[in-house]
């Protein structure tokens, strides 16, 4: 536009918005909780994965996975939205993009090692790790939207019983780090044979 660009970013629409949004909505059938829960976690894993070649990719990881960052689309299948504190490793040089902003992910989604500071970010594994356990807190919110013989939990965040809405990290790391408590399992879950 004569001295000045536009940078747009443009991506595919999905009507039912967040895997938040949608579970706040919706429970989920057993088949759609698979279908949702593998979906994501191939997403991960492609994330996750170097690809070599002329078209390849490095390996990233997220940083902030979360219900919020997860999109859900019509056929019911899910794609990792929001890349905006992910980190990509050069493993040629075996080096890590930490971006200089220092904001970091959603408190609430914070594996222990970051919480407490012990993670190593000179190890891209590290932060691999950290996904994987912010991921086990989404998956625990699709289990309790599903609906086993028809009961089902009401929609909550990871946590709601034991941080306040909007948690510290003094908070998260009281509970998580020195009390060891995690999400408590749906009693539906205990019993279920399918």
């Amino acid at each position: 536009n004569g001295s000045w660009t536009q940078l747009w970013l443009v991506s595919e629409y999905h009507e039912h918005g967040s895997l938040y949004d949608y579970l706040n909505r919706y429970t989920v059938s057993m088949e759609g909780m698979v279908v949702l829960a593998l979906s994501v976690a191939s997403g991960l894993a492609h994330l996750h994965m170097e690809i070599i070649g002329t078209q390849g990719k490095p390996a990233i990881a997220h940083r902030d996975l979360k219900s919020k960052n997860v999109l859900v689309r019509r056929n019911g299948t899910a794609v990792i939205a929001d890349l905006g504190l992910a980190v990509k490793h050069d493993s040629s040089t075996n080096t890590i993009d930490i971006p200089s902003n220092h904001r970091v992910g959603t408190k609430r989604y914070m594996a222990p090692e970051i919480l407490d500071e012990s993670i190593n970010i000179n190890n891209f594994e590290s932060f691999k790790r950290a996904d994987i356990y912010s991921l086990g807190l989404v998956f625990w919110e699709l289990a309790r939207r599903c609906s086993v013989r028809g009961l089902h939990e009401d929609f909550q965040l990871p946590y709601y019983d034991m941080v306040p809405s909007d948690p510290s990290i003094e908070d998260m790391k009281k509970v998580v780090c020195d009390q060891k408590l995690r999400p408590n399992i749906p009693n539906q879950w205990q019993s279920c044979e399918e």
